[in-house]
């Protein structure tokens, strides 16, 4: 028998519209599932799944609009901005940096094609700002899934240096048990950056993405360890000089995970103290007390954290 309520005693935003298999309960006469829980850690994922068409045409007008009201108020009250149908924290775009052998190699019509991992899975990031991260296996599947939708190439993440695209053929992406490896036909205009590649000057890779679900925990040394569960591929990249990596989603992901004011995160990721957070007392964790509503000055500066450009 099916398992109605997947994620436990939890509130969600689909009340069991549909059974196990996604069919209308009503009708099928089986038991409903309940679907899209509205707990802190899981409503923004909830948010882009449901604003996924496949996922929005299983359900009637008015069903649909009930399942997108609770979530948008649940994200509301959790302190997420949502805009366009989608969260504005939920899509922020972040990158990482992937140490490994970035090659070229001449495909079968003579064409030179730049090639290396993106992503690896598994493997333990470097401190990231009081917290490591590891790459699950199926992170990029939903974006396979559809085809790789809006990937591009761009060496060192620069809009004018782009080397191709997937929409126009010129980048191809591969997924296999050691990560995501690309591979990318440049433009005649970019034979400096495979002469670049060609002579060991550009030896690393960083990609660039969306998280829709993501995990906590800490690693065998009990270090915070935030796991990318399931996310959307943005753009591939062959770089020389990475830049130190953007934590500002990653701790905005654990604060919404313990429940925990954002600046109470942020304070304790400045100190390296993230590892409190997942400290427990008989069964339950030593989570920070949440402080008053921040208004005026404060408020404002606050607000500014959420609004830096990803790429800078």
């Amino acid at each position: 028998m099916a398992d109605t309520k997947p994620y436990g005693d939890v509130t969600y935003a689909d009340p069991g519209y549909l059974d196990a298999a996604g069919n209308p309960a009503s009708k099928t006469g089986k038991p409903g599932v309940k679907r899209y829980p509205l707990t802190a850690d899981k409503v923004q994922a909830a948010w882009s799944y449901i604003n996924q068409a496949k996922n929005a045409g299983q359900y009637t007008t008015e069903q649909l609009a009930s399942i997108k009201a609770k979530i948008t108020a649940a994200m509301k009250k959790s302190g997420h901005q949502v805009n366009a149908g989608r969260s504005e924290q939920a899509m922020d775009v972040e990158r990482r940096y992937t140490p490994g052998t970035v090659e070229v190699r001449m495909d079968k019509a003579d064409q030179n094609r730049i090639g290396g991992y993106a992503a690896v899975f598994g493997k333990l990031s470097r401190n990231l700002g009081g917290f490591v991260e590891r790459v699950e296996a199926g992170f990029f599947n939903q974006s396979r899934a559809d085809g790789w939708p809006g990937v591009i190439c761009r060496y060192n993440h620069d809009d004018n240096m782009l080397l191709g695209t997937v929409g126009g053929g010129t980048l191809a992406l591969q997924i296999d048990d050691q990560g995501l490896r690309y591979e990318v036909e440049p433009p005649a205009a970019r034979n400096d950056v495979l002469e670049l590649v060609k002579r060991g000057d550009v030896r690393n890779s960083s990609f660039a993405f969306q998280v829709i679900e993501d995990d906590w925990a800490t690693t065998d040394g009990a270090y915070p360890m935030r796991s990318l569960v399931l996310g959307k591929c943005v753009d591939v990249a062959p770089v020389n000089s990475p830049a130190y990596p953007d934590a500002t989603a990653g701790l905005r992901s654990l604060a919404a995970h313990f429940d925990a004011p954002f600046e109470d995160v942020t304070e304790l990721a400045q100190a390296d103290e993230l590892r409190k957070f997942f400290v427990t007392t008989g069964a339950s964790p030593v989570v920070v007390k949440k402080k008053p509503n921040t208004w005026g000055t404060a408020a404002k500066a606050a607000i500014a954290l959420t609004e830096r450009d990803p790429w800078a």
